[in-house]
């Protein structure tokens, strides 16, 4: 009797397994979701330029369904491998590379793989069919942090701290200096550089605050930092005496310093991403290369509320920085 019930049981336990695995094939068929990589220039956390970078992709995440990778270094020896799908990963769809520094490599990976959608973001190269190089200008928005400087120093003193030398960065120096000009030309503008033709001067907080406190102790009393995280280290000099003040750069950094932090030039690398990635999802993304700055919405003077009163001044040479912004784009 048991050995009935025992071959009883294997049985119909035969059968539902065989259900189940009829179930399943006669389910519809779910593609696997798209890729995309994102290849940062440098680690998430340094308050600025790659956190706007991130707080892109995850944007994208909360409202589309894609799977993300995110790396730190295009140079990584596994990483080819990665991007290619040899490794076993997903292969990507879409591959972003954040920054300047990235230009040669992102287009010889486009090139080597015209499967693969790529954007290059600060990258001004003409590359395949295949890879958007988007270039933003920060002319426009330097313009009008020069505006403020020259509108509210009081020592007629402002100055400017720079990453490195760069093509990229002149765009920033030149545009601060012409708006602080054009508000009143015999404002002294200092301007120095973290590092000499090395991306290590955006990781240099240290070398920044000396940079600062020599420029506040000859009588400089607002400095914009266009120096990624070693702009902290200006801030945190600031904070340090009074009458000492800061522009901050490419995410909002009032939270940085609210007492010190008139304002911040803020770069949305946030909603190029975000664009991107909503492009390839859409199939809209094309290739070519592409320019934005003020005019688009993609650059802009956010201002720590504290200050906000300076906004009507501001808004008085919106129109001058756009056409000054055209006419760099145009000449250079």
């Amino acid at each position: 009797m048991n050995i009935h019930r025992i071959q009883t049981f294997i049985i119909i336990t035969g059968i539902i397994i065989l259900l189940v695995l009829v179930a399943i094939l006669l389910l519809p068929h779910q593609k696997s979701r798209p890729v995309v990589y994102i290849v940062y220039d440098s680690k998430k956390g340094d308050l600025s330029y790659t956190d706007s970078a991130y707080q892109g992709i995850f944007a994208a995440q909360e409202a589309m369904s894609f799977v993300k990778r995110e790396y730190t270094s295009f140079n990584d020896s596994l990483l080819s491998g990665k991007l290619t799908g040899d490794e076993g990963l997903e292969k990507p769809g879409l591959v972003i590379t954040v920054g300047y520094d990235y230009t040669e490599d992102t287009k010889q990976f486009a090139d080597k793989h015209p499967e693969i959608h790529v954007l290059g973001i600060d990258q001004s190269i003409k590359g395949p069919d295949n890879m958007k190089a988007y270039e933003i200008t920060s002319y426009g928005e330097s313009y009008l942090a020069g505006v403020l400087a020259a509108s509210a120093t009081k020592t007629r003193r402002v100055g400017i701290i720079l990453g490195t030398q760069s093509k990229l960065l002149d765009g920033f120096r030149l545009g601060y200096i012409e708006g602080v000009k054009v508000v009143d030309p015999s404002v002294t503008v200092y301007q120095e550089y973290v590092r000499d033709n090395s991306s290590n001067g955006f990781f240099d907080p240290v070398r920044a605050a000396e940079i600062a406190r020599g420029m506040y102790l000859n009588g400089t009393d607002i400095i914009y930092t266009v120096a990624g995280y070693s702009g902290v280290g200006a801030i945190n000099e600031a904070k340090l005496g009074q009458g000492r003040y800061i522009i901050g750069v490419d995410s909002d950094q009032t939270h940085l310093g609210p007492a010190v932090v008139i304002a911040s030039a803020i770069k949305r690398v946030d909603r190029v991403v975000y664009a991107g990635i909503s492009d390839y999802l859409n199939g809209t993304f094309t290739g070519g290369k592409q320019v934005a700055g003020l005019r688009e919405g993609v650059t802009a003077l956010s201002f720590n509320p504290s200050f906000s009163f300076y906004n009507t001044t501001i808004n008085a040479y919106q129109e001058k920085a756009g056409e000054a912004e055209a006419k760099y784009l145009l000449d250079r």
